[in-house]
C-alpha cells in the first residue's frame, strides 16, 4: 500500500495526537510547498504505521486536511493542462500529488474499518469518514484529468465500492459539515461521489488547464444538485445516464443497459436548470463574480465553459452527433505555425525583400531554382519537424481521432495548431488539437478539428498606417484560409499569438501583396489566433 511505502522512508513521527499535530503544523514552512508536501507524505505514512487509536487518527487527519489541500492545490498548478509529454520534473510532481491523495484516502479507510468493526468512539463519525474517503479517492482520480490521462479501471472500482459501503451503511445522504477553510459548507457521500461522475462526463480531455480549474471548483457546488436513483428515470430532454456500481468504469448512456440492482441512474434536471439560468444571467450582463462563479472568472470564457458543460451533461455531449468512418490510414502531422507554414509553402520562411543566402544564389545559378535540400537546411528544426500518426476515424465535418506515434518527442498542447497530410496527398490541412487523452497503454489519442478550406502561406506584418505598439514591425508567418460557400465560412487568417486586435490592418505578402482588416476572433489557441478578415 502507499502508506507502507511512505512509512519506510527515513523520518520520525512528529506528533502523537491532534493537539501535537496542530502545534507541528505551525512550524511547517509552507513557503516551500514541494518540501512541505514531501514532509506530509512521510508523516502520513509514519502515522498509519504507528499504534495510534483510530478515533485519534481521525482527529489528526482532520487537523492535517486543510494544509494538505492547500499544498496539493499549489503544486497542481505546475502540471495542470501542460503540454504532453510532461517533463521529468512535472511528472515527478504529479506522481507525488497523486500519491498523497491516495495516502490520505487510505488513512481515512483505517478509520472506516474501525467504525465498521464497532469502535464506539467512532460510532457517530461514519458519514464524515466516508465523505473524506470518497473526497480524497476522487481527488486522486481528478489528477489524471489534469494531465489528460485516462482514469484506471481500478480507481473507478474502488470509488464505486466506497459509495456502495456508504449506501449500505445508511449514511449516503447524511449531511457533513466542511472544515474551517473548506469553501463547501455542507456535503454528503452521494454528492462527493457525484463530483467524480460530473468530472468524467465533462470530457476533461477537451478542457484547457484554466477551464479544468473552474470545473474542479464548480462541481463541488453542483454535485449537491445531482440525484442517484436505483430505477430508470422518466423520459425527458436529458439523455439517460447510468453508472454501474459493480463495474470499473464511469457513467455511460443508460439506453440498452440491462436492468441490474447495481445500476444508479443520474438525474441532472436541477443541474441543467441551474446552468441555463446562469447562462441567461450572464447574457443579461451580470458578472461571473455576482453569480458566485469566481472573482477570477471572465467573459466570454465563463459563459462558453458553462455552455460546454451543459452540452456534455444535459445534451448527450458524451455521444457523437454524426457518423464517423473508421480508418487505419497513416498521416503526416506537423505542430505549430512555423512547421505548418514551411510544409504548406514548401520553402523556408523568407521575409519579402530579404536578400538571398549564398547557398540559394548557388542553387539558382546551378538549377534555376532553390532546391528542397537547401530549403530544409535554411529552415529551423522546429519548422521541418513532421510526425507520422495513425488515423483512427474521421467525420465529414473535419473531426479526426488520431493516435500519435509513440516515438514522437515534440510536446503537444491542448488547442495547439496542427497541420495534417493524409496518405499520398500533397496538401496539408490546418486545424487544432481539440482534445488529448493518454490511455492505460500509454497510447496518446488526439482529437483534431480541421478548419474549412486549403490554407495559403503568407508573410504578415502590420500595415504602416496602423502599426501596433505591441507587435514587432517585421514580417511573421501567417496562413490565409479562403471564403467558402458551404459550409458558409468567411475568409480567415491564422496569426501568431498576440497579433489580433479588432480593426487592425495587416499586410499580406504571398503571390501578391494585399492589405487585410482584422474583424472577429474565432479561435484563440495556445500558440495562434484565428480571425475573420476583410481584404482591402
Amino acid at each position: 500500500m502507499v502508506s507502507q511505502l511512505m512509512a519506510s522512508s527515513a523520518g520520525q513521527l512528529q506528533f502523537a495526537d491532534a493537539a501535537g499535530c496542530k502545534k507541528w503544523l505551525e512550524t511547517l514552512p509552507l513557503t516551500n510547498v514541494a518540501g512541505a508536501q514531501q514532509t506530509l507524505l512521510q508523516q502520513l505514512g509514519l502515522l498509519q504505521a504507528s499504534a495510534i487509536a483510530p478515533s485519534e487518527l481521525l482527529r489528526v487527519l482532520e487537523t492535517l486536511r486543510d494544509t494538505v489541500i492547500y499544498v496539493q492545490s499549489e503544486l497542481a498548478c505546475k502540471f495542470t493542462g501542460k503540454s504532453l509529454p510532461l517533463d521529468a520534473n512535472e511528472m515527478e510532481t504529479w506522481s507525488r500529488v497523486h500519491t498523497l491523495w491516495q495516502c490520505l484516502a487510505e488513512a481515512y479507510l483505517v478509520c472506516r474499518d474501525a467504525h465498521a468493526q464497532g469502535d464506539l468512539k467512532l460510532s457517530s463519525s461514519g458519514a464524515l469518514i466516508m465523505v473524506r474517503t470518497l473526497r480524497f479517492a476522487g481527488a486522486a482520480m481528478f489528477e489524471h484529468y489534469r494531465i489528460y490521462r485516462q482514469v484506471p479501471p481500478a480507481s473507478w472500482k474502488q470509488l464505486h465500492r466506497l459509495y456502495v459501503f456508504a449506501e449500505q451503511s445508511g449514511f449516503a445522504r447524511t449531511p457533513v459539515r466542511g472544515g474551517s477553510n473548506d469553501h463547501e459548507a455542507e456535503t454528503t457521500c452521494a454528492a462527493v461521489y457525484a463530483r467524480a461522475l460530473l468530472a468524467h462526463l465533462a470530457n476533461p480531455f477537451a478542457l484547457s488547464g484554466r477551464q479544468m480549474e473552474f470545473l474542479a471548483r464548480w462541481i463541488e457546488k453542483w454535485s449537491l444538485l445531482v440525484s442517484l436513483a436505483s430505477q430508470p428515470l422518466p423520459p425527458s430532454a436529458i439523455p439517460g445516464l447510468a453508472v454501474d456500481l459493480a463495474g470499473d468504469a464511469g457513467p455511460t448512456f443508460a439506453e440498452g443497459l440491462q436492468p441490474a440492482g447495481s445500476l444508479r441512474y443520474l438525474d441532472f434536471e436541477i443541474v441543467g436548470r441551474t446552468l441555463r439560468q446562469l447562462i441567461t444571467l450572464l447574457k443579461q450582463g451580470q458578472t461571473p463574480a455576482q453569480l458566485g462563479l469566481g472573482d477570477d472568472a471572465r467573459q466570454p470564457g465563463c459563459e462558453n465553459l458553462l455552455m460546454l458543460l451543459y452540452i456534455q451533461w444535459c445534451r448527450a455531449g458524451t455521444g457523437r452527433g454524426e457518423q464517423r468512418n473508421t480508418s487505419t490510414e497513416k498521416a503526416q502531422v506537423c505542430l505549430g505555425i512555423h512547421a505548418s507554414h514551411f510544409h504548406i509553402s514548401e520553402r523556408a520562411f523568407r521575409p519579402p525583400g530579404a536578400s538571398l543566402s549564398r547557398q540559394e544564389e548557388d542553387d539558382l545559378q546551378l538549377f534555376g531554382h532553390v532546391s528542397e535540400r537547401t530549403e530544409r537546411q535554411l529552415a529551423s528544426h522546429r519548422s521541418v519537424a513532421v510526425e507520422s500518426w495513425q488515423l483512427v476515424n474521421q467525420s465529414n465535418s473535419g473531426f479526426m481521432c488520431m493516435v500519435r506515434d509513440p516515438e514522437a518527442h515534440l510536446r503537444l498542447a491542448h488547442n495547439q495548431l496542427v497541420s495534417v497530410r493524409r496518405g499520398s496527398s500533397k496538401l496539408f490541412y490546418v486545424g487544432l488539437v481539440q482534445w488529448i487523452r493518454l490511455d492505460e497503454e500509454k497510447s496518446l489519442f488526439v482529437g483534431v478539428r480541421l478548419f474549412p478550406g486549403i490554407a495559403r502561406a503568407v508573410a504578415v506584418r502590420p500595415a504602416n498606417f496602423n502599426a501596433p505598439s505591441d507587435v514587432k514591425s517585421g514580417f511573421e508567418r501567417g496562413l490565409l484560409l479562403p471564403e467558402l460557400p458551404a459550409p458558409a465560412t468567411p475568409t480567415t487568417l491564422l496569426l501568431p499569438s498576440g497579433w489580433y486586435q479588432p480593426g487592425r490592418f495587416v499586410e499580406l505578402h504571398g503571390e501578391q501583396k494585399t492589405v487585410a482588416k482584422l474583424v472577429n476572433l474565432l479561435e484563440k489557441g495556445s500558440d495562434f489566433e484565428r480571425c475573420t478578415v476583410t481584404l482591402v
